[in-house]
């Protein structure tokens, strides 16, 4: 089936005011909730780590590294929770948006929680091809490297040009993985996939022959995301360092707080466009009707 991004976009506002009411109720327990408790609670490592990069030299690129690697060193655990809580509320979206069965809120936050263990599976998977990726890459370039060092010629700039052109071809083949990659978590939810290995096979199936359409789509909501958001932070960011003193506490707790609802609100309409784009490459609905109205 050839994908339609204007459709996508058009079933998933569907989706987004048919279930309005719901959508909050999760958007605000997996997005606005977490991230504002994680930004007062860390607040204080926010405050040093701006008082670290402001001590460190900054002449001296490695003294700013330092400064930076070790206060991260200490958020990452906080980063992973709620990265695996926004994962279970974007899973739960997804059912509340597309089970036949019509669950409540509470029954989604469990279909959520009972798929997690699929969607770590598939981050495993993930990471170790991500890593042998990498390691075809670099032994490939090596070698390239080496026959061209073994012409004794010396030619530095062909080597240079030869990695630009590797790490070149590495970044888009990522890009390319990641928009075939893209229906992973709807599989698992929506087609109710548990094996992770199975739900990566489907979401490669799904996107076939609609490589560029999707990638096009992402690329246009992307540029988007980043426009709208960088202009509501602009404005509210000014807002906010009139009202408080900046990098303290106050300051680091609005600032989640700002946060918290652009990324309720991005959810939302990311869970529809998922659920939209997944329904329209497994036929699962035709025509323009509504995405609701095919799972009720």
């Amino acid at each position: 089936m050839r994908f339609d991004g204007n459709l996508a976009w058009q079933q998933a506002v569907r989706l987004c005011s048919a279930n309005k009411e719901l959508l909050l109720v999760l958007a605000g327990v997996f997005f606005f909730l977490p991230g504002v408790t994680s930004a007062f609670f860390l607040s204080g490592l926010q405050e040093q780590m701006m008082r670290d990069v402001a001590a460190a030299n900054q002449q001296d690129p490695r003294a700013v590294l330092q400064a930076l690697g070790g206060i991260y060193t200490q958020i990452a655990p906080y980063i992973a929770l709620l990265l695996l809580v926004q994962t279970v509320g974007m899973m739960a979206m997804m059912a509340l948006l597309t089970d036949s069965a019509r669950p409540t809120v509470g029954q989604a936050i469990l279909l959520g929680l009972k798929r997690l263990p699929t969607v770590l599976g598939v981050g495993i998977l993930l990471i170790i091809g991500y890593f042998l990726t990498a390691l075809v890459f670099v032994l490939v370039l090596g070698v390239i490297g080496a026959l061209l060092g073994a012409t004794g010629t010396g030619m530095s700039g062909p080597v240079v040009i030869v990695v630009a052109i590797g790490t070149a071809a590495f970044l888009a083949f990522l890009i390319y993985a990641v928009t075939r990659l893209s229906m992973t978590l709807p599989a698992i939810v929506i087609d109710q996939i548990g094996n992770p290995w199975h739900a990566l096979r489907r979401s490669w199936s799904l996107t076939s022959g609609n490589t560029a359409g999707l990638l096009g789509f992402y690329l246009v909501l992307m540029i988007a995301y980043v426009v709208i958001v960088s202009l509501t932070f602009m404005v509210l960011g000014t807002l906010v360092k009139l009202g408080t003193a900046e990098y303290s506490k106050a300051y680091f707790t609005t600032n989640g707080l700002v946060s918290g609802l652009i990324g309720g609100a991005v959810s939302i309409l990311a869970s529809a466009i998922i659920a939209a784009v997944h329904g329209q490459l497994s036929g699962q609905f035709s025509g323009r009707e509504s995405l609701s109205d095919t799972f009720r």
